[in-house]
């Protein structure tokens, strides 16, 4: 705060603001129409992913299960011998979108959505 006015001899208090930061982790199942997502205060780590990563493996069936992602640092990160014992465990790949290419990332039109309602 800038500037304010208060009564003299009392200390001024300024209300905090509620704004909270908030980081969504999100993924989408055609084949049911389904979201799912985990929240997170602050900012999202590679450990976040893995573990989300994790339990949407543990939804799935025994079909293959191929999740997109882009190139984010905290995607990025994955180890080679976890996504391998993804595949082999769950039936599940990993497959990274070209760079500079929002336009394929489709669950960026549910985040768009999101934030409208939520603003």
């Amino acid at each position: 705060m800038q500037y304010g006015w208060g009564p003299r001899g009392l200390p001024h208090m300024v209300e905090p603001q509620c704004h909270c930061r908030r980081s969504v982790l999100g993924a989408l199942d055609y084949s049911s129409n389904t979201l799912f997502y985990q929240t997170e205060s602050g900012s999202v780590t590679r450990a976040d992913v893995t573990d989300f990563l994790e339990q949407v493996a543990k939804q799935g069936d025994e079909r293959l299960t191929i999740l997109v992602l882009d190139n984010a640092p905290v995607h990025r990160g994955i180890d080679e011998e976890l996504r391998e014992r993804w595949f082999f465990e769950y039936n599940m790949c990993l497959l990274y979108l070209p760079a500079y290419s929002p336009e394929l990332n489709l669950i960026e039109m549910v985040w768009k959505q999101a934030k409208y309602h939520w603003r």
